[in-house]
């Protein structure tokens, strides 16, 4: 009997240790569970895309894509696959580290073939590439951003308001390494909503482009560059300069924005500046008389006699201006003191950094001696001796259009005027009536029948070449600044070409006319 109860409490024993080992077994699952999703989950950094950049009329200037990718456990997976796709004929436009990109949707059937080529199972996930629609026409101005952000233009510029956010997600790999749970495809990469407005007119500019692009070449030039401002507001809404680049092309050779980087002796287009300036001081006035005979001045020893051999003889400081007489601007600015001089130059912002986001690291430069000679003043006072962008004539320009009040430029959309009084009304007004007379009788008077009413000032200046020198060997800045139309003022204009045939390399022919035909332009859209 012992014997029998002894085998069965044996039996018992056998037969309760599974139920026991499952119990214990029970108690660890949930642990169990938890360590096997971890080990099986992968998180993946996600970034959402960079905000657009849009014109003033939302015309997107830059914005990410999303396209297709496969990505791929090591290179030599990805490595199959991208020889497949090169013989189906399947075009990939990035090929980076684990990742194929394509340039359109991959079908179900290659994605087999794909599979079967590397023995893997890629991940299939949209990913965002930033692509530029109106590309080397507007690459100046919004440049380009690489995986750092930004690296040149409005890119770089305004890299805080635009630059990429990122979020993670998770998803489960089985062991074959395919994705069980989560789905990435589902991710919105349409979410970031951070934009940059500008202020640029896509048609101006690509109208701008084209037309500065027509002058470069038929006068042989070796570049070029314009702008068109808005006179009242400052907003800028063309800016183009040629050569170019194309900021889609990842093998591109980066060419600066020269209306920006650019500074150079604007020349002629100074002389208003310092007539308006000489007024200003009660250093002459409206109807002093300048005997300018016999067409030439010596000052510090130096000779100075007007272009092309001219005499003009007595003339009123108008006159000075719309034949843009080097011997009578000559004789104004010699009347300025050292200081009253750079004040001058200073108060219509040359060599003073511009107050807009886009800041350089250099605000021109203003011939800056102890002691000013007379050759210093008269070479000052005709825009020698001195350098300034585009933008900062653009901006001393509009002084002129707005009876006295500087208008600051701005390239961003929706920011605050900003209006600084530097003249007197009849000062500034007396100044746009003789860059009227520029092209109803002076200089520019190959513009006097346009429909539209132009003013301008024609600037020619002889190159100066950075460790050389000014050029002498027929090397020119052609230029061109204009305010239109004359009775209601609405636009400025700065047109330089770079180095123009040697032969004919006046600002009246090569830059003026891409001024008149951007006023006709404008006029059809009606904008005037």
């Amino acid at each position: 009997m012992i014997k029998l109860r002894f085998i069965f409490l044996i039996f018992l024993i056998l037969l309760l240790l599974p139920i026991l080992r499952y119990y214990e077994l029970s108690k660890d699952r949930d642990r169990f569970i938890s360590y096997s999703i971890n080990q099986s989950t992968v998180t993946e950094i996600n970034f959402l895309p960079r905000g657009k950049i849009v014109d003033r009329n939302d015309n997107q200037l830059a914005l990410d894509i999303v396209r297709p990718t496969l990505l791929f456990d090591n290179q030599t997976q990805k490595e199959m696959v991208f020889k497949l796709a090169e013989a189906e004929g399947i075009p990939v436009f990035l090929n980076s580290n684990r990742r194929l990109w394509f340039e359109n949707e991959i079908d179900i059937n290659f994605l087999k073939k794909a599979k079967i080529a590397c023995e893997c199972n890629p991940i299939q996930e949209p990913r965002s590439r930033r692509y530029y629609p109106y590309g080397s026409i507007t690459s100046t101005v919004i440049g380009f951003s690489g995986t750092d952000g930004g690296l040149e233009g409005a890119e770089r510029v305004f890299e805080n308001q635009i630059s990429k956010s990122q979020s993670s997600q998770s998803f489960i790999r089985n062991r074959r390494g395919e994705k069980t749970f989560g789905d990435l495809n589902s991710f919105d990469l349409s979410n970031n909503k951070k934009s940059l407005k500008l202020t640029l007119d896509v048609t101006l500019q690509y109208k701008l482009f084209d037309e500065l692009k027509t002058a470069i070449s038929s006068n042989d030039a070796k570049g070029g560059y314009a702008l068109i401002m808005d006179a009242k507001s400052g907003d800028i809404l063309a800016m183009a300069s040629y050569p170019t680049f194309n900021p889609n092309d990842p093998s591109r050779i980066i060419e600066k924005n020269r209306l920006i980087d650019d500074f150079y002796e604007p020349g002629s287009l100074i002389k208003p500046f310092t007539v308006a300036g000489a007024l200003h001081f009660n250093l002459i006035d409206k109807q002093t008389e300048l005997n300018t005979n016999p067409g030439c001045i010596t000052l510090s020893k130096y000779k100075r006699c007007e272009a092309g051999g001219k005499n003009f003889g007595k003339i009123y400081p108008e006159e000075v201006i719309f034949n843009s007489s080097q011997v009578g601007t000559a004789m104004i600015a010699i009347k300025f003191s050292d200081q009253q001089l750079r004040e001058n130059l200073r108060q219509f912002g040359f060599g003073e950094y511009l107050n807009m986001d886009w800041t350089t690291s250099y605000p021109g430069l203003i011939l800056d001696r102890p002691k000013l000679y007379e050759i210093d003043r008269a070479s000052l006072g005709y825009g020698y001796s001195m350098a300034a962008n585009s933008l900062q004539i653009a901006r001393a320009y509009s002084v002129f259009a707005n009876k006295g009040y500087m208008i600051e430029p701005k390239i961003k959309f929706d920011e605050e005027v900003t209006r600084k009084k530097i003249l007197d009304e009849d000062i500034a007004i007396f100044i746009l009536d003789a860059l009227r007379e520029v092209v109803l009788n002076g200089t520019a008077k190959n513009l006097k029948n346009e429909s539209v009413s132009l003013t301008g000032k024609t600037g020619t200046a002889e190159k100066y070449i950075e460790g050389v020198g000014r050029a002498k060997d027929g090397r020119y800045l052609s230029s061109f600044a204009s305010i239109f139309p004359y009775e209601d003022p609405k636009f400025i204009m700065v047109v330089t070409i770079d180095e123009p045939d040697p032969n004919n390399y006046f600002g009246a022919d090569v830059a003026a006319p891409v001024v008149a035909k951007m006023s006709q332009f404008l006029k059809r859209l009606k904008r005037l």
